[in-house]
């Protein structure tokens, strides 16, 4: 099975509807699909913080299996601890476990 990891950096929550898009196609095509958020996107995993239409779309996301991880080091450079995460939110991880996900033979990396 195809992995497809999809990182999202400094992606606005305007913004965040063209990594999901492409994150749900690849769902679609039966691509086990990984979601890192890093730098400012965490700010819209924080529990509440997401608006109706990226709500909807990041339960979407779950409901298609996907994976919905936050990178540790942009948690902490925004004051946001674990306990303030959505419950969308599958973990959290750092850049070693992105990169060895992305580097299985069958992964490839988006980067938004």
């Amino acid at each position: 099975m195809a992995r497809l990891i999809v990182v999202v950096n400094d992606v606005s929550e305007e913004g965040a509807a063209v990594p999901l898009r492409y994150a749900a196609t690849a769902a679609a095509l039966d691509a086990q699909v990984e979601l890192h958020c890093v730098g400012t996107s965490v700010a819209w995993l924080r529990k509440g913080a997401a608006g109706p239409a990226l709500l909807a779309q990041l339960l979407d996301a779950v409901e298609a299996g996907f994976g919905i991880y936050a990178c540790p080091q942009a948690l902490a450079s925004h004051g946001i601890a674990a306990d303030a995460l959505a419950p969308q939110v599958a973990g959290i991880r750092g850049a070693a476990a992105m990169l060895a996900a992305g580097f299985a033979p069958d992964a490839r990396f988006m980067n938004f």
